[in-house]
């Protein structure tokens, strides 16, 4: 089983009959001040921003903002309980993500990542090779309940965060 899942299974157990129970699944959340983006843009800029592995993983990102509001809006809105996806409503593909932030930062070529070199660096740094695995996720039980996204669109959002 998934951490998430044993993480999420050991909250439904727990009782707690006057605390509402809310999970968020956060995904990709775009911030300024370094953070994933940071090392991202740091890359592209030294023209290594291609795609990573096939390139046709999907990240769920959202900016930091709607991620802010997402966290605002489950504390005041009684009827969230249960899991939610805290991601953006438009997950993109690596190689489309990629080609966005290289297209913004005006970086006209990135080499590729392979992806065998993605999981010899991640077997160095002693993590997993995440980047090789994607989630097509979208926030359907926020949008069901007119939670409204200022930065919906990814190019718009990366030029609000690197610009």
């Amino acid at each position: 089983m998934d951490v998430c899942e044993r993480w999420e299974a050991a909250v439904e157990q727990q009782t707690t009959p006057y605390t509402r129970k809310s999970i968020l699944r956060i995904g990709f959340a775009l911030g300024r001040g370094g953070g994933a983006l940071g090392k991202l843009a740091r890359l592209a800029r030294l023209g290594l921003g291609g795609t990573v592995g096939s390139g046709r993983q999907y990240i769920s990102w959202l900016h930091i903002a709607d991620l802010n509001r997402m966290f605002r809006w489950e504390i005041e809105h009684e009827q969230i309980v249960g899991t939610y996806n805290a991601t953006g409503s438009h997950p993109v593909p690596n190689a489309t993500f990629m080609r966005e932030l290289r297209r913004v930062l005006r970086v006209p070529l990135g080499l590729p990542a392979p992806a065998f070199i993605v999981r010899m660096g991640a077997f160095v740094m002693r993590t997993e090779a995440s980047a090789l695995t994607g989630r097509q996720c979208v926030p359907a039980r926020f949008t069901e309940q007119d939670f409204a996204f200022m930065y919906p669109n990814l190019g718009e959002t990366l030029r609000d965060l690197l610009g």
